[in-house]
């Protein structure tokens, strides 16, 4: 009779698991909720919260996560049921969305209380260091246009990621490092050789038939416009 009721437990847990996969497996929301659950996490971890911070930003997640488990529930109920349009269906149907969307308001401004002074404390202490060290930047910089070449080509669904497509990313690091270059030097010479060296890559990305003129010259741009923009809001002079 022991036997029974642990196998019944086990059981019991086993379809309650199989339950939460199949939400994540198949409804979008779910997906969404369980990456910005683990996000939240991993930026709780880095940015050191208390435990009871923890304790707080845990049971908001763990609420809405619950509630999109209801609301899948009762729209699989309310489908099966009423599998044509049904006013009372469409209330159940909205009723339970709205649990959702007031859980997910609830979670947004927990993490928005406990988040609030430690990233601008983060943020402050990222704008010192990147000030102090030209390195620092020049990285920080050359990372933030990769990320914005690679959405810039999903958004304008041309190329891959990392060949073709619009804008280039070969002349979009080109134009930061020449940037870059402009603002560490005095020097004419080496001014005028980083010119050229930008200007080949350029060159080579058109004879390669990777890219167009307009992506090339839309791609340079975007490199140096950015490279500018951050070494002029910084206001970095070379030591």
């Amino acid at each position: 009779m022991k036997d029974k009721k642990n196998q019944d437990i086990i059981q019991s847990f086993n379809v309650a698991i199989e339950g939460i996969i199949e939400t994540i497996r198949t409804e979008r929301n779910m997906k969404f909720h369980m990456f910005c659950a683990v996000l939240v996490l991993m930026v709780a971890v880095v940015l050191g919260v208390t435990r009871f911070e923890m304790i707080l930003l845990s049971f908001a997640m763990v609420l809405v996560i619950s509630a999109e488990l209801l609301n899948t529930a009762i729209e699989s109920v309310v489908d099966l049921i009423s599998p044509s349009y049904n006013i009372y269906a469409k209330r159940a149907k909205d009723v339970a969305a709205g649990a959702v969307f007031l859980t997910a308001l609830n979670a947004l401004f927990t993490v928005y209380l406990i988040f609030k002074g430690k990233i601008l404390r983060e943020l402050s202490f990222l704008f010192r260091n990147l000030k102090n060290s030209y390195a620092n930047l020049t990285f920080f910089i050359l990372i933030l246009i990769v990320v914005v070449v690679i959405i810039l080509k999903v958004y304008f669904k041309k190329g891959t990621p990392l060949r073709g497509g619009i804008p280039s990313g070969h002349s979009a690091l080109a134009g930061a490092l020449f940037m870059g270059i402009f603002f560490l030097t005095d020097n004419a010479k080496i001014f005028y050789l980083a010119m050229f060296l930008f200007i080949l890559v350029l060159q080579s990305r058109v004879e390669g038939k990777i890219h167009t003129v307009l992506e090339t010259v839309i791609g340079a741009i975007l490199g140096m416009g950015i490279s500018y923009l951050f070494l002029t809001l910084i206001n970095y002079t070379p030591l």
